[in-house]
């Protein structure tokens, strides 16, 4: 840490980026700093995110910053967080999890009940993951996934403009920036059939290795259960490859004595696969592929109840 006890904070400078680390800075108390990095996720709005998560597009600089010593910690979102830290780096804390799962919004006049997801055939559906558009192929087959980039407000207007008859985004970063909808009918996707990205919702904070003393102060904020269930995510997505490389989701969660993990990807050319188990943090933190050879199957469809209208 700094000699004058400011925690200098880094963050991108999109609205939810901002949201998060002034969230962070609440949870840390006074004396903190809020620094701006820009980076080439904000740069290069045109570029299609596959392969690029696991290259630091939306971290390398403000990685780089971090290990100059020119900001005390970094503030993500987790799943835009490689699943290896550069050498000199730790997660220090996790925050606790917001809602994992994502929501659709879809305008009226590409509204059409009744239907596993409520689109009309021929709707072009703002998903630009490759998970979103690989769930999006299974559960609305007739839907057209269209490629999406921008903060959460542009693509929430872009979508208002009619260039989508519907979008797909987090839960937790609308509600966290609780944007105008307009007119706009929203519906949550259950994560049980819908899978969400390894670590969606979580705020992650970046420190130091060697920093000691930023270290304990923020695993004194560190939410254990979140912790506990975003590494098996996370191990799970590092062994199998996962993410911008390959559409890819997991979601982990304590039932009872035991760890609840769904995991589903795409395996071309079959397609989407998925599989559900329960076993000990210790198993769930070791399985990989071979694990679960012959276990991955293709979804259920139609799946009742896949979303629910909450606007």
């Amino acid at each position: 840490m700094n000699t004058a006890k400011t925690i200098r904070l880094g963050t991108r400078g999109s609205a939810l980026a901002l949201w998060q680390a002034h969230a962070v800075a609440k949870a840390w108390g006074e004396g903190c700093e809020i620094v701006v990095i820009e980076t080439s996720g904000d740069r290069f709005l045109n570029v299609s995110l596959q392969g690029q998560v696991e290259k630091g597009f939306f971290t390398k600089e403000i990685e780089d910053q971090l290990l100059a010593g020119q900001i005390d910690a970094a503030v993500h979102s987790l799943k835009d967080l490689p699943t290896q830290n550069p050498p000199g780096l730790v997660v220090g804390a996790f925050l606790e999890r917001a809602p994992v799962s994502d929501l659709l919004l879809v305008r009226p006049d590409w509204l059409e009940p009744g239907r596993p997801l409520p689109l009309r055939p021929g709707c072009r559906v703002g998903a630009t993951s490759l998970r979103r558009q690989a769930l999006l192929a299974v559960h609305a087959p007739g839907c057209e996934a269209a490629f999406l980039r921008g903060n959460v407000p542009s693509r929430i207007r872009k979508c208002l403009e009619g260039q989508y008859g519907a979008i797909i985004l987090a839960r937790a970063g609308i509600e966290r920036l609780g944007p105008d909808l307009g007119d706009l009918r929203v519906y949550e996707l259950d994560p049980e059939h819908w899978f969400p990205a390894p670590g969606q919702g979580t705020i992650a904070v970046q420190v130091r290795e060697d920093d000691a003393a930023c270290r304990s102060r923020w695993l004194q904020l560190d939410h254990a259960a979140t912790r506990r269930a975003v590494e098996i995510e996370r191990s799970l997505l590092a062994r199998f490859e996962g993410g911008c490389h390959t559409a890819f989701g997991a979601w982990a969660r304590p039932i009872e004595s035991e760890w609840e993990v769904r995991l589903g990807l795409d395996q071309p050319p079959a397609g989407w696969r998925q599989t559900c188990w329960r076993d000990s943090l210790a198993v769930c933190l070791a399985t990989g592929p071979a694990d679960l050879s012959g276990r991955l199957v293709s979804p259920e469809a139609p799946v009742e109840g896949l979303c629910r209208p909450i606007r």
